[in-house]
């Protein structure tokens, strides 16, 4: 009996020593990937809404910010697993994309020119216009495709100028809110803009992390229900 526990002894020690780390073991933060500076006011106010949305999913994470082009090539080759600023079509960039219901925020474009008479309404309004919008801009690129004439400057504030000396009849800048567009202090005596559509935007996912996808929505669901996703995203958000 003595010899047999002195053999069982450290087998039995090792077993719970394996269990307690199996269970103590958290499962990896999800890596976030955002185009966005995650000090804009509209991302302070998403990375506290994801805050709130994976830690009652039951998960972690983290962010990184990376230029529109950068993010969405990392985001492609597996570095990051999920990326919380693209739009409604983005499977069409990244097929097998899983896009998490509802939308976390809301996108606002408008249409910057050197003339009060270029005024479209719609995507559809833009055809037979000369545009430009920032390179990475997946989901204006999408919107977009049926215009003839398209360039794609590296800079909201080249973009912007582009249509000032009216190399381009407009310029489309993505906007936070409603009501203010990129670099209206510096060029809002010159230029003219206008809204003139909105799109919701989305967390996707990698394929592959459905399940994840699946927690994150079931939530993020259940907070739009009772209106805590609105107040929580505010004016960065519409229904």
């Amino acid at each position: 009996m003595k010899i047999g526990w002195r053999l069982s002894g450290p087998i039995l020690a090792g077993g719970i020593l394996f269990c307690i780390a199996a269970v103590g073991k958290a499962a990896p933060p999800v890596r976030l990937v955002n185009l966005s500076a995650l000090d804009a006011p509209n991302m302070v106010a998403m990375r506290h809404t994801l805050d709130v949305v994976f830690a009652r999913a039951g998960l972690s994470y983290t962010i990184q910010y990376l230029p529109p082009e950068r993010a969405l090539a990392a985001f492609l080759a597996g570095q990051f697993d999920g990326d919380p600023n693209r739009g409604p079509q983005f499977n069409e960039f990244f097929p097998g994309a899983i896009r998490v219901e509802p939308h976390l925020r809301t996108a606002w474009y408008y249409a910057v020119s050197a003339s009060p008479d270029v005024q479209p309404h719609s995507w559809a309004g833009l055809e037979g216009y000369r545009i430009a919008f920032l390179r990475g801009l997946h989901g204006i690129d999408l919107m977009t495709r049926h215009v003839a004439q398209r360039e794609m400057p590296g800079s909201q504030d080249a973009c912007i100028r582009m249509a000032l000396i009216r190399r381009v009849d407009l310029c489309i800048v993505s906007s936070e809110t409603a009501d203010h567009w990129p670099l209206q202090e510096k060029y809002g005596a010159q230029a003219h803009a206008a809204v003139f559509a909105h799109l919701n935007i989305y967390l996707w996912m990698a394929p592959g992390q459905g399940a994840v996808a699946d927690k994150l929505s079931q939530t993020m669901r259940q907070m739009a229900a009772r209106g805590e996703l609105q107040k929580l995203m505010g004016p960065y958000r519409i229904d």
